[in-house]
């Protein structure tokens, strides 16, 4: 789980809050990660053998002690620094953050969130008023997807003014706080402009959805 219960249970009050000033329908969803990114241990394994190459070739140059080299220590060496690079993309998602490059973390997330807004049927609402507002944790990213009745009245340069609060404080793992800068600024922008939730009633869940993805 990503939020607690009682984090859960702000988030809620929070949606219905901004469903009830904007007539849009929301749905927040919560993932861990939403690609595997198997090319971050490798680009830290890279990293690491060749700095410490580089500093086992510095010491043996330096020291003038050829005679003196152990061919077997110094890969041991190199192979050892990259191996603990990578292991620490592993286990540690900070480390790993430093070789993620940001625009394919964009894409990604965007793409789960595509898949996500068909597979919960966020376009399913009556008036075409639904919007999915994804939270990545390990990119940092934020995604919101309107349909096509909300789209109208929401242009991109909306949606970055939306999101743009949104990213400090996911970078101090402050999920709730970031949920409640969205909402609000999402339901500021389209304010008056959407028909009465009341009209077609609550169509989409106003509880979080959390999902570990890849």
């Amino acid at each position: 789980m990503h939020v607690t219960e009682q984090e859960q249970s702000q988030i809620n009050e929070l949606v219905a809050e901004a469903e009830a000033k904007s007539g849009a329908q929301v749905l927040i969803a919560i993932v861990a990660k939403t690609d595997a990114y198997p090319e971050i241990p490798w680009k830290a394994f890279a990293i690491g053998a060749a700095v410490a190459a580089l500093l086992v070739m510095m010491d043996a140059f330096y020291r003038q002690d050829w005679p003196s080299v152990h061919p077997g220590f110094e890969a041991a060496v190199v192979l050892g620094a990259g191996a603990t690079l990578a292991l620490l993309t592993v286990f540690a998602p900070p480390f790993a953050r430093l070789f993620l490059h940001r625009l394919r973390a964009e894409a990604e997330v965007r793409q789960y969130a595509q898949a996500m807004f068909l597979e919960r049927g966020v376009f399913q609402t009556r008036e075409r008023v639904g919007v999915l507002l994804l939270i990545s944790l390990f990119e940092r990213e934020v995604v919101i997807l309107p349909d096509v009745g909300v789209r109208r009245h929401l242009a991109d340069a909306q949606i970055v003014t939306v999101i743009a609060p949104m990213r400090p404080l996911l970078a101090r793992q402050r999920i709730v706080a970031a949920c409640a800068a969205g909402l609000t600024a999402l339901a500021v922008v389209l304010q008056d402009k959407l028909l009465p939730p009341a009209a077609a009633g609550n169509e989409l869940p106003d509880s979080v959805v959390q999902e570990r993805g890849a």
